[in-house]
């Protein structure tokens, strides 16, 4: 939903006929503060469920051992050449 130039510039008159002049500025700025009231109200809520629905980042302690390869027995085997 965006809005053109021309809409814009009929919407701006509209309020100044209806407002008037002295009334108009106050009636942005409360426009204004509304807004930002609401921006700022979204962005609370939005960082509260994603600290409730996120899981805590928490690192382990110790990272988990890497699985060593199966040894091979007949490597270990020693040999017997004789007396040395």
């Amino acid at each position: 939903m965006s809005l053109q130039p021309n809409e814009v510039l009929i919407i701006a008159l509209v309020a100044l006929i209806v407002l008037g002049p002295k009334r108009l500025p106050g009636a942005i700025r409360g426009i204004g503060r509304a807004f930002r009231q609401v921006r700022e109200f979204s962005t609370t809520v939005r960082q509260e469920m994603d600290s409730t629905l996120s899981p805590p980042l928490i690192e382990p302690a110790d990272p988990p051992a890497k699985p060593r390869p199966p040894e091979d027995p007949a490597a270990e085997a020693p040999t017997s050449d004789g007396p040395a």
